[in-house]
């Protein structure tokens, strides 16, 4: 006898026993038998249902063509193979949460466009079809202007920030469906109304598309990206044809109401104004859940700022203590589900380093040249770090890199620079004194195993890049030439 399924049990049920494993899903049975006369192999083969011993028959073979085979048709349409096994584990309401939200901007588009052409003069005698062609090209250009001048500003933060990024897409979106419903207020500088909205969509496209790649990246567990892409879009087609059919019959309620001219003492702008805001608020709530569903893997700013928070609050209360709080402060490195960062004060960081943390990393040669004297840099360069580090009289922290610096040179900075200024904020000591503790608390950590081992070990993605926020300024120390 032999039994054959349809996909590996095995997989499915994620380690159950065999008979649990043979009852997972339907399978043929076959029945193998040799006739000695002819030499020839022959075989009976019967379909079965899970946990029943014989094959379907009646009601059993409706339900496995009527309810099992169209929702594995489903399946393998809609979701990535051996899904859950192959993708993270909030891909299913990550992805419910985009679908939701791409179907209300749909929804949104089909009234916001309405606006757009009515602006135009659709609908009007006097309009001028060349008029409104210009007026279209014209935002257009100015759209794809903006775009560039967007993408030159904000291209190196996308992989920082990607949370941050995504948020801010589906945000400006909104901005720019809200223009396209006031531009016909603005008869007399619709270019202008229409243009900033063209901008707005433009950033969108250009957000949405840089962080979709490192998020669709998240979810990947065995190389199976394509499959993931692939799924995706067929997701999107779906939520297209949905939205397709929802924004018809939208149009044509919204088309009635306008024949009408009111309906229960409200106008149709009325109406359509109604709907917009109820879908824009939604729409921003299900992404801000979205988002916040995700545990990125990778460090960057605020991520590693959360991570670091243990031991850097024991390193800085233990400097006239015993090192056997070292050990304690390693292990306390969360995994990244257990990190849910504040996405408000990643992004204030992400803008005002200095006035939200108190940091600035990847400090020029001139910010900190005047906040040293030769003896504080030849002490800091004696202790073998790729990194300088000071502060000024308002207690912010330069961290200035050498030429040479790492991944890991950059991580020692960023958690030395941690030390610090939570030293100058529990104790009641001075700034040098603050270097000297943080100095011997971060050499005690490195003797003691701190690497990005450490953080690799917890799950952290660490191999590729950190994002730190460092800028790109490097320093080199060099020798007069007749020394």
């Amino acid at each position: 006898h032999f039994i054959e399924y349809d996909d590996d049990p095995s997989f499915i049920m994620s380690g159950a026993g065999d008979d649990q494993i043979r009852t997972k899903r339907p399978f043929w049975k076959y029945s193998i038998s040799t006739n000695k006369e002819e030499g020839l192999i022959t075989f009976q083969r019967k379909f079965c249902y899970p946990g029943r011993a014989t094959h379907l028959q009646g009601i059993d073979w409706i339900r496995h063509c009527f309810i099992s085979s169209p929702k594995k048709a489903f399946s393998d349409l809609f979701l990535p193979l051996d899904y859950p096994d192959s993708v993270g584990k909030e891909y299913m309401s990550y992805q419910l949460c985009d679908s939701i939200q791409g179907l209300c901007s749909y929804l949104r588009g089909v009234v916001s466009t309405s606006a757009v052409l009515t602006a135009a003069g659709v609908g009007q005698e006097d309009a001028n079809a060349m008029s409104a062609a210009m007026t279209w090209a014209l935002r257009d250009g100015l759209g794809m202007v903006g775009g560039l001048l967007f993408s030159y500003a904000a291209s190196s933060l996308f992989d920082g920030y990607i949370k941050e990024w995504k948020l801010f897409a589906d945000i400006i979106n909104d901005v720019g469906l809200t223009l396209d419903m006031l531009a016909p207020y603005f008869s007399s500088h619709v270019l202008y109304v229409t243009s900033l909205a063209t901008v707005c969509k433009v950033m969108c496209g250009i957000s949405a598309g840089a962080t979709k790649g490192s998020i669709t990246q998240h979810f990947c567990k065995k190389g199976n990206m394509a499959d993931l892409n692939a799924k995706e879009s067929t997701q999107e087609t779906l939520v297209s044809l949905i939205g397709m059919i929802l924004g018809v019959s939208l149009a044509n309620y919204l088309q009635k109401l306008e024949d009408k001219k009111t309906i229960c003492s409200m106008s149709a702008s009325s109406i359509s104004w109604t709907i917009f805001n109820i879908l824009t608020i939604f729409h921003v709530c299900i992404n801000y859940i979205g988002v916040r569903l995700l545990h990125l893997k990778t460090l960057n700013t605020q991520r590693t700022s959360e991570a670091i928070a243990p031991m850097v609050a024991m390193a800085a209360s233990a400097f006239n203590k015993k090192n056997d709080w070292v050990i304690g402060a390693l292990s306390a490195i969360p995994p990244p589900n257990g990190i849910s960062e504040s996405l408000l004060g990643s992004v204030s960081f992400m803008l005002f380093p200095r006035q939200s943390r108190g940091l600035l990393l990847g400090a020029r040669l001139s910010d900190v040249i005047n906040l040293m004297t030769v003896e504080d840099v030849q002490e800091q360069l004696r202790s073998n770090h790729n990194y300088i580090i000071c502060i000024d009289g308002k207690k912010c922290i330069y961290v200035a890199l050498l030429v040479g610096t790492n991944e890991q040179d950059q991580l020692d900075a960023y958690i030395h620079a941690e030390i610090v200024k939570e030293i100058l904020k529990t104790q009641q000591i001075d700034k040098k004194t603050a270097l000297t503790i943080a100095r011997v608390q971060m050499s005690i950590l490195k003797s003691q195993g701190l690497s990005l081992s450490v953080f690799e070990e917890k799950g952290w993605n660490v191999k590729d890049r950190l994002y730190l926020g460092f800028a790109r300024w490097r320093i080199e120390v060099a020798k007069p030439k007749d020394q």
